[in-house]
């Protein structure tokens, strides 16, 4: 499946980089001989590689939750995160959305800041400031 995505700008040099070195202009993974991945070879060095780092529990779907969470902080909407993991549910989306460590301190500081400043512009359409 084919799905274009936009990706951050920090990590372009490392993508860039990674199909210079290891795999080529058509594909981002390939096998060692430069064909396209067969079978569970992507798992398979997934496995190995959080075995390196000590990060055994750790699973493979446990990405795509990693890549949302911080995805939604930045403000995006549930539509946008539908759209970015390529989901068609609100209940698929919510399920790769989790609390962040810090973020409700983030938050009590951004409604004191909308409170001290009075910015009706920022807040949700059907709220009426009055007066």
């Amino acid at each position: 499946m084919e799905r274009p995505i936009a990706i951050p700008p920090h990590v372009v040099p490392v993508i860039r980089l990674h199909l210079d070195e290891y795999a080529g202009k058509d594909r981002l993974l390939v096998s060692r001989d430069g064909s396209p991945l067969r079978g569970d070879s992507l798992y398979q060095a997934f496995v190995r590689a959080r075995t390196k780092v000590g990060l055994d529990d750790l699973t493979f779907h446990d990405l795509r939750h990693t890549g949302q969470t911080p995805a939604a902080q930045t403000g995006a909407t549930l539509a946008d995160l539908m759209k970015r993991l390529g989901h068609s549910s609100m209940a698929a989306a919510r399920r790769y959305l989790h609390a962040v460590d810090g973020r409700d301190r983030e938050i009590a500081k951004a409604l004191w800041e909308l409170a001290a400043h009075g910015d009706v512009a920022r807040l949700p359409r059907h709220i009426t400031m009055r007066s």
